[in-house]
């Protein structure tokens, strides 16, 4: 992402993508959050939409849960949702 403002609905969609994204994977917040080398409440804040990370903290969530990191970018940028099932 950039250093410019970044719309409310991209943060959203952020919080949306990574929290389906850890749950299908069966992953726990405090999973994702230690193998980030994040603080668990950082991590909650992100997946509620209250706090967008830094583009380098992105890139190690994104490896973590195994997403590739342009693909969520272009999702989100896109207003895309995941899919649900």
């Amino acid at each position: 992402m950039s250093s410019s403002p970044v719309p409310m609905r991209c943060i959203w969609s952020l919080a949306l993508w990574l929290r389906t994204t850890r749950m299908r994977a069966g992953l726990t917040q405090q999973h994702v959050a230690e193998a980030s080398g994040i603080y668990i409440g950082m991590y909650g804040r992100i997946e509620r939409a209250a706090l967008m990370p830094t583009e380098a903290t992105l890139q190690r969530i994104c490896l973590v849960l195994k997403l590739d990191y342009q693909f969520l970018v272009d999702m989100v940028t896109r207003g895309e949702e995941p899919l649900r099932h």
